[in-house]
């Protein structure tokens, strides 16, 4: 196996997460209705997060593990300042577009926040620089950087014991709940994808992914139908179920809820162990998904920028369809364009070679922590991957 083999089942997921993403902001989006958020407690944020977790442990953590600190170190700092700078860019360019617009069509489109930036232009360029001011699609970078700088520090304590890692992780996100600092209960869920990453990468410091569990194959499944019973009214059966049941539920998406962590865990079990992803790879949309998730951090600006045009310029007076469905589809080719003209580019001919995983492969890895393990699969070995992190 290629010293820069990848496992095509992240990059395919992180395409689907990417798109999915994109279709859920883009306004008047007719796909938004379809996506999983629709029949769940979860949504894309998570699946991203998760992956994002797994790709870093795949891409520094043998550096950590062997003791290579000062390495690894570098290559998160060099990742860190990286995302900063497209978050600048981002940031720039999304307030460049909606000036333009306001200027040009209507003044309406210009959010408060945005006002007070262009009304103290020295203290609106020190919030972007300080992260303090975030355009609406392209506000998961600045969680990003948080989590990687992270990273360092948790794959140590892995080092030391997975364990210990995940028992501070979740120590973490409860005193988040309590002092309600929001961007640090996010860090549970990235921790959890390390712990897989790190399962996956390593065959002597971590052994195996988690067996098949018949029992709790069938719980994970119960939770997926219970909550798209909840979510859709019971199948459209049940007026009001969702309103009268969601203030019970603890799915706040600011602070990683409850439900929403253990619909989302329920989901990439069942995934996992359903063979999911070897069925997409028959599919052929397998392959531009891969493509698009492999150069995630380019096509991730993208759909930013794209849906910061689209909110700028689409209003109420937007016609409906088919227009608004020839505006998405017009998006997420462009997001397959990018993505095929970064794949031409000689760097990336280098990280062509992938590990073809069977039935899913990854998501369930770890996931049940009382399972017995097993010896890790050959088909993973523990050789450099070319994964970089959670945008390549």
């Amino acid at each position: 196996m290629s010293a820069h083999a990848r496992i095509d089942a992240i990059d395919f997921w992180r395409g689907f997460a990417l798109l999915t993403i994109f279709a859920d902001h883009m306004p008047y989006s007719a796909l938004a209705h379809v996506t999983h958020r629709n029949f769940g407690l979860s949504d894309a944020a998570e699946g991203f997060v998760f992956l994002s977790g797994m790709s870093a442990a795949l891409a520094y953590g043998p550096r950590f593990l062997d003791g290579r600190i000062g390495a690894g170190l570098r290559a998160v700092g060099r990742r860190v300042l990286t995302l900063y700078g497209v978050q600048i860019v981002l940031s720039l360019l999304a307030l460049g577009i909606v000036m333009l617009v306001a200027l040009m069509v209507d003044d309406d489109v210009m959010e408060d926040e945005d006002r007070l930036v262009l009304s103290n232009p020295g203290r609106g360029v020190l919030a972007i620089l300080g992260l303090a001011h975030q355009i609406d699609y392209s506000n998961i970078l600045p969680l990003y950087i948080v989590l990687l700088f992270a990273a360092p520090g948790l794959i140590m304590l892995a080092r030391l014991d997975e364990r210990l890692m995940l028992t501070a992780s979740a120590a973490v996100y409860l005193l988040a709940r309590a002092c309600s600092l929001n961007i640090f209960a996010w860090q549970l869920l990235f921790t959890i994808g390390l712990f897989v990453g790190l399962r996956l990468k390593a065959a002597t410091h971590f052994k195996s992914t988690a067996p098949f569990n018949g029992g709790l194959f069938a719980m994970c499944l119960a939770v997926l139908l219970l909550s798209a019973f909840i979510v859709t009214n019971g199948f459209g059966l049940v007026p009001g179920l969702w309103d009268g049941v969601r203030g019970n539920l603890d799915d706040d998406k600011r602070v990683l809820g409850i439900a929403r962590l253990v619909h989302f865990l329920a989901l990439a079990y069942v995934v996992h162990y359903s063979g999911l992803t070897q069925l997409g790879r028959r599919a052929a949309i397998f392959a531009p998904l891969c493509l698009i998730g492999r150069h995630s951090l380019p096509v991730f600006a993208t759909g930013s920028i794209l849906c910061t045009i689209g909110l700028a310029v689409m209003d109420e007076d937007w016609p409906s369809m088919p227009y608004s469905l020839i505006v998405l589809a017009g998006g997420l080719v462009i997001h397959y364009l990018v993505a095929s003209y970064l794949s031409t580019r000689p760097e990336s001919q280098r990280n062509r070679t992938v590990i073809d995983r069977p039935a899913g492969g990854f998501l369930g890895a770890g996931i049940a922590l009382g399972a017995a393990r097993a010896s890790p699969p050959t088909i993973l070995s523990s050789r450099r991957s070319a994964h970089t992190d959670g945008f390549t």
